[in-house]
């Protein structure tokens, strides 16, 4: 109602959960987000123009992964298919690092391509959703609040850049992806 209190069944928390998802996820990918570039380029060995077709490729992926994530949600939930992409596409991050360490794939474009597009596509489709679920429950008067808390976000993703960019320097890229998976699991698990 009109007190400003939390309503008696929990609701009220929905926007504050999502928000606080969405903070460590932008901080845990802009640790890799801003590198995957460089790793393509010195790790795959891959040439400039193939290092962009790869950015020509995922828009298309993350089309097609919204579009099915969407439809999907009308039968299994909106909360469920975030929970569900966001988990997969940290496996696959996990993945990319655990081939990156230890296996004959390291490095290797024709596996860690795919991987990464999917990836990709995985962790941005759920957007559309939990933008409806903020909607559902954040009261119209609110709504430009709650919105503007995305450059919250955007600053983190932008702050935590610089640390990923350190620890790739020194440890390499896959420990970098692994502590991304770590953030990104972990804010999965608030959801």
């Amino acid at each position: 109602g009109g007190s400003g209190c939390l309503p008696v069944d929990g609701s009220g928390r929905i926007p504050y959960v999502l928000f606080a998802s969405s903070l460590f996820t932008a901080l845990g990918s802009g640790m890799t987000v801003k590198f995957f570039p460089l790793y393509f380029r010195s790790d795959c060995n891959l040439s400039p123009e193939h290092v962009q077709l790869i950015y020509v490729a995922v828009p298309f992926a993350m089309v097609a992964c919204s579009a099915l994530v969407q439809r999907a949600s009308i039968t299994l939930g909106r909360v469920q298919m975030i929970v569900l992409c966001r988990a997969l596409g940290v496996s696959l991050l996990l993945l990319m690092a655990i081939l990156q360490l230890h296996s004959q794939y390291k490095g290797t474009p024709s596996i860690m391509v795919p991987i990464y597009i999917a990836r990709t596509a995985l962790m941005n489709s759920g957007y559309p959703l939990e933008e409806s679920i903020l909607m559902d429950y954040v009261p119209k008067s609110s709504r430009a609040r709650w919105k503007s808390l995305e450059s919250v976000s955007q600053f983190g993703w932008c702050g935590s850049a610089a640390i990923g960019g350190w620890l790739g320097d020194r440890y390499g890229y896959s420990y970098t992806f692994l502590l991304t998976a770590a953030i990104q699991g972990s804010a999965t698990l608030l959801v």
